[in-house]
Formats: C-alpha cells, sequence, structure tokens
C-alpha cells in the first residue's frame, strides 16, 4: 500500500466530523427552524457518513458498494430539498405562486426517477447503473443552481449570508462533479478527479461550518417577500420568456 494511501483517507472521511460539528451548530445558534430542509440534509449525510464508514472498515467490498450506491439516493433526495428551501422558500418565496417554478422541482425529482429505471434497466451491470444516474443528478443539480445563480444576477437581487454560502459549497460540488463526468465520458476513470471530488465536498463543509458558526452571519436581506407584487410581476415575465424560448411561436 502507497505510504500516501493514508491521507486520502483522512480526506474521504473529513468531511464527516465537519458535518457533525455543523449540525451542533446549527442547533446552538437555533437555525434549525429557520433552514429544516439544508440541517436535514446536513444530519441525514452525517448518518449516512457513519453507516459507510463501518461498511468500509468492517465489511467487504461489495456490502460497501451496495450501501455506499444505496444511500446515496437518499442524499440526492435531501441535496434538492436544500436547494428548494434555498432559492424558493428563502431568496424567492413569492416565486411559489407562478406554476412553472412551482413545478420545477417535482419536475427534475420525475426526470431523475425516470433516468433511474430506465438505466437499471439498460445497464450492462449495476456500477454501470448507479454511476450513471449518479451523473445525471449532478447535471440536473448544476442545471438547478445555475439558472438560480442566472436569476438573482439578472434581477439585482442581494445573495449573501447563510444562503450565499450554502449555494456555495453546493456549486463547488456541482462544479467538480461536472468536471468528473467530462472526464469519464471519455471512458477512462481518474484517481486525479475523484481525489478532486473528495476535497470539493470537504471544502464545501468548511464553507457551511464557518458561516453557521459566524457570529456575523445572517440570513441574506436580499430574499423576496411573498406580498412583493413587482417581484411576482418580474417571475411571470421570467416564466413567458422561458415558454416562449421553449416552445417558439410558429406564426
Amino acid at each position: 500500500m502507497p505510504s500516501s494511501d493514508w491521507i486520502w483517507d483522512v480526506v474521504a472521511w473529513m468531511s464527516l466530523p465537519l458535518l457533525v460539528f455543523l449540525a451542533g451548530a446549527m442547533v446552538w445558534k437555533r437555525l434549525v427552524r429557520e433552514f429544516p430542509f439544508f440541517f436535514t440534509y446536513v444530519t441525514v449525510t452525517a448518518v449516512i457518513g457513519v453507516i459507510r464508514f463501518i461498511a468500509y472498515k468492517g465489511y467487504s467490498a461489495k456490502v460497501y458498494f451496495v450501501v455506499y450506491w444505496s444511500s446515496d439516493f437518499v442524499i440526492l433526495l435531501t441535496t434538492f430539498l436544500a436547494i428548494y428551501e434555498v432559492f424558493i422558500r428563502r431568496i424567492f418565496p413569492g416565486f411559489v405562486r407562478v406554476r412553472f417554478y412551482r413545478y420545477l422541482f417535482p419536475l427534475f425529482a420525475f426526470i431523475i426517477s425516470l433516468a433511474a429505471f430506465l438505466t437499471a434497466l439498460h445497464a450492462p451491470d449495476q456500477r454501470a447503473a448507479f454511476l450513471t444516474i449518479s451523473r445525471v443528478f449532478d447535471f440536473l443539480r448544476s442545471a438547478v443552481i445555475g439558472f438560480f445563480v442566472l436569476l438573482i444576477l439578472f434581477m439585482g437581487r442581494a445573495f449573501t449570508g447563510y444562503e450565499f454560502s450554502i449555494t456555495s459549497g453546493f456549486g463547488v460540488q456541482a462544479a467538480l462533479a461536472l468536471a468528473h463526468a467530462a472526464v469519464r465520458l471519455k471512458g477512462a476513470r481518474s484517481t486525479t478527479m475523484e481525489r478532486l471530488e473528495l476535497i470539493a465536498f470537504d471544502l464545501a463543509c468548511v464553507i457551511w461550518l464557518w458561516s453557521f458558526a459566524s457570529e456575523k452571519n445572517r440570513p441574506s436581506k436580499g430574499s423576496l417577500p411573498e406580498s412583493d407584487p413587482a417581484a411576482l410581476q418580474e417571475a411571470k415575465k421570467w416564466e413567458k420568456s422561458l415558454k416562449g424560448f421553449i416552445t417558439p411561436d410558429k406564426r
């Protein structure tokens, strides 16, 4: 075994104590009610991390494989709930009145479920199926984050505080995951990219822990109140533009 392997073992499991401290910081600062979905993501990911660690150290590689990929879909669900919470419930709460945004996340959930089913049917083996589903999720996660970040920039909304930190963490993960997927499309496994993904998740946990442990940090002031008529009109304009792009006028 190469002498440097223990370093990457530490990198691989560093996120576990960081997530535990993050959950503790959220409880200590009474932020669980403000970010219930993100807290769920943190605690679920931490518990799954413990289960994976036990499977990794105490059982065979086959058992760890099954535990890892089956639990990955639970993390997938809580990740989308956390992203939904940041953008729809906090930054754009009034947008739930607009049909496009109200159905956006259920649509992505349906796409993921359909992709998982079709992939499982046609994949040559379990590993290929799980990997393909994971990459579909990575793409959808990146697309959702990119869409709302662009929306924030175009609408000139403030994007600070906990919301910015949560999005930054997920954004770092998404960027590395897409880069890794691009490498895998060439058919070659890249140990370097796998390690960079581990580092990206550790970095995301550091960003979240620093943000929620900081006394000076506060929720973003850029969130839109549900009663803001200007915000709703702007949202409807975006919905109309998107519909025009998807189904252009054929006259």
